[in-house]
């Protein structure tokens, strides 16, 4: 009895190697591409929390710590001095908020907004802040991981008021913070913007 014609499956197989082939080299493609990619945890805007916030700026590139008790005080001062003077005349002590130049190393005060209840402080022009190049290597001795070193994450917060000019070192900064487990919020500022306070020490939201 003859047998029938055989079918030689040699270049199906050949066919099916290459494709597995293919499909092999696709998965460890992709498999490369996930390990790549960075997972974006979102920081918040300014928010209202029961912690104490620890106010940071970030400008020039470089951190400054917001001393809101400090300015606070010599606001406070700055206008009962002027409130005498003045002999508690509107018009007087308006015109004499013109004339008062207190200030940090970092920071003066800008009082053309306590009739609105609030202080402004801006930057001092050529002010040198911390420079934070490497958190890597920031440690509880180096000038913001002293700050962290200091902090409760149960009862502090970070709040960095950010020039439009420095988000880079905002970004370095807020990882050293979320590896100490310290919350984050931030808020943006153009570099002519003042950061406003209420004249019991309230962070005042841009409107």
């Amino acid at each position: 009895m003859s047998k029938g014609a055989s079918v030689n499956l040699d270049s199906f197989l050949d066919i099916m190697t290459c494709l597995v082939g293919v499909l092999v080299l696709i998965i460890i493609l992709t498999g490369l591409d996930a390990a790549q990619i960075r997972v974006l945890i979102p920081t918040p805007m300014m928010y209202d929390s029961d912690k104490r916030p620890i106010f940071v700026e970030a400008r020039n590139n470089q951190l400054f710590l917001i001393p809101v008790d400090e300015l606070q005080e010599m606001a406070d001062n700055a206008v009962q001095e002027l409130s005498r003077a003045a002999g508690g005349n509107p018009e007087r002590m308006l015109a004499g908020i013109q004339t008062i130049d207190a200030a940090t190393d970092a920071h003066r005060l800008d009082l053309s907004y306590f009739m609105v209840g609030q202080i402004g402080i801006m930057p001092v022009e050529g002010a040198q802040g911390y420079a934070l190049r490497d958190w890597a290597n920031e440690t509880s001795r180096d000038w913001f991981g002293q700050i962290l070193a200091a902090m409760d994450p149960e009862q502090d917060m970070l709040a960095f008021m950010v020039r439009d000019d420095s988000f880079e070192v905002f970004k370095l900064a807020r990882h050293l913070a979320w590896l100490s487990n310290v919350d984050v919020a931030y808020e943006l500022l153009s570099m002519r913007e003042p950061i406003r306070f209420g004249l019991l020490g309230q962070r005042v939201r841009p409107q």
